[in-house]
Formats: C-alpha cells, sequence, structure tokens
C-alpha cells in the first residue's frame, strides 16, 4: 500500500481553497459561514461532527477532505480509537470502496495521532 502525504495533500488543498478567495470571494465565505454555524458545538459537539466529516469524507470519497476532517476532528480532541470506530460505520454504508479510503485516515493518524 502507498502511503499517502497527507502534509502534502493538505497544503494543497489549503493553498487552493484560499486561492476561492481570489476567484470567487462570495461564494467561499458563504461556505465558511455555513461551516462555522454547523461546526458550533450543540445537541452534538463540534468534535462529533468533525468525526461525522470524516466518515462523509470517506464516503463521498474525497482525499483533501478526509485529510482536512481528520486534522480537524484531532484538534477538536477526537481520538484515533474514536475516528478509527467511526470509520467502521464508513465500511457498513460504503463496503469495500470505503474500506479502501481509510488508508487515507490511517496515515493521517499516523501523522498527527500515531498510536502510543
Amino acid at each position: 500500500m502507498t502511503e499517502h502525504d497527507v502534509e502534502k495533500i493538505l497544503k494543497s488543498f489549503m493553498r487552493h481553497f484560499g486561492a476561492l478567495n481570489r476567484d470567487i470571494p462570495e461564494t467561499r465565505n458563504a461556505f465558511i459561514d455555513l461551516q462555522k454555524t454547523v461546526h458550533k458545538d450543540g445537541a452534538l459537539s463540534a468534535k462529533f461532527k468533525e468525526i461525522i466529516c470524516v466518515v462523509a469524507s470517506v464516503l463521498a470519497p474525497c482525499e483533501s477532505c478526509i485529510v482536512y476532517h481528520t486534522k480537524q476532528a484531532i484538534k477538536m480532541g477526537a481520538t484515533r480509537e474514536e475516528i478509527m470506530e467511526a470509520c467502521g460505520v464508513a465500511i457498513v454504508m460504503g463496503g469495500g470502496p470505503a474500506a479502501s479510503h481509510i488508508a487515507i485516515v490511517q496515515d493521517a493518524l499516523d501523522k498527527w495521532a500515531p498510536r502510543k
């Protein structure tokens, strides 16, 4: 299996997402506002919402989204175990294709939340 350079993927995503401010600023800003609204603590914690985003990204599948939301989930306090358990849900819903995309989550976890 090939390791994913999650730092490179994240850097490229952030650069391109930032460039949207130049090309379609109203759309980018509206998306950021929506993201801020949705990711607030509410009935569901912001951490849990980020874990949901990891699962949704695996099912999409979106490599940049998987990397970004895995890092965000870790920043919000999600553990490797919580994220991987959620990935089990992705496998239930997406089968073998989802399982193959979880390798990206594992590489991100190895980088930012290594096993102890």
